[in-house]
């Protein structure tokens, strides 16, 4: 577990729902927030100290004293909130904004594996992922995270990992103090919803990235070598 690995002191999660994943963080701290907890697992588990927030990730963001919780920068930040990439770039922004230059803040369902997972609309999605393998798995459009990232913030160190089945997003070499999303956030929401949500920009998304095995994080000490602690 690679929370365990780097010795996770904070952990922020953003879409925790029935906290599943966050039960099995190794931190000294954990903060998790979503609006409609539904908790089914033991999230004190290899904790000190874990704190839950039943509020929007906005909210959360806005208030100074619920961000105090986390008793300083995130080292690590799992963002697996509303599946639309609107919400994603400012549960992103925001958490940079509260981060270390060391942190690491990892994406979640930014990779789908089909047009029709990529579906906004839950509306829509539903009926058409219905009867499939994956018909639990909506994804949204939180993929175009990808080129946005790409286009303004070349500075970051991004890296696909291949984890089942919609892989996982790691951005490190954090810079909290650039604005350049939040400022130019409404032009980006423009330009990108503009964008077709369709399988020719997810292929043309995966053309742009190459995507790595986890396991080869996960292994020994080879975590520090992508990412930086």
């Amino acid at each position: 577990m690679l929370s365990k690995k780097r010795e996770t002191k904070r952990y922020l999660e953003i879409g925790v729902d029935e906290g599943v994943l966050m039960s099995h963080i190794y931190a000294d701290l954990a903060v998790g927030v979503d609006p409609a907890l539904r908790i089914s697992a033991n999230l004190a588990k290899n904790k000190q100290k874990t704190y839950l927030i039943s509020a929007t990730s906005d909210s959360f963001f806005a208030d100074p004293s619920l961000v105090a919780n986390l008793s300083g920068a995130p080292d690590l930040a799992f963002l697996d909130g509303f599946h639309t990439y609107e919400f994603l770039l400012r549960d992103f922004f925001n958490t940079e904004a509260i981060s270390d230059p060391r942190s690491l803040i990892i994406m979640h369902d930014c990779l789908p594996l089909n047009d029709v997972m990529a579906i906004r609309d839950l509306a829509e999605w539903r009926p058409k992922m219905m009867g499939t393998r994956f018909e639990n798995w909506w994804t949204g459009d939180v993929w175009k995270m990808i080129p946005i990232l790409q286009k303004y913030r070349p500075d970051l160190k991004i890296m696909y990992l291949d984890c089942a089945p919609t892989g996982l997003v790691c951005v490190s070499n954090l810079s909290p103090d650039n604005g350049i999303l939040k400022q130019r956030y409404h032009e980006i929401v423009k330009e990108f919803g503009e964008r077709p949500n369709d399988a020719a920009n997810i292929d043309r998304m995966y053309s742009n990235i190459q995507i790595t095995a986890a396991s080869q994080i996960t292994r020994g000490g080879e975590h520090r070598s992508f990412f930086r602690i």
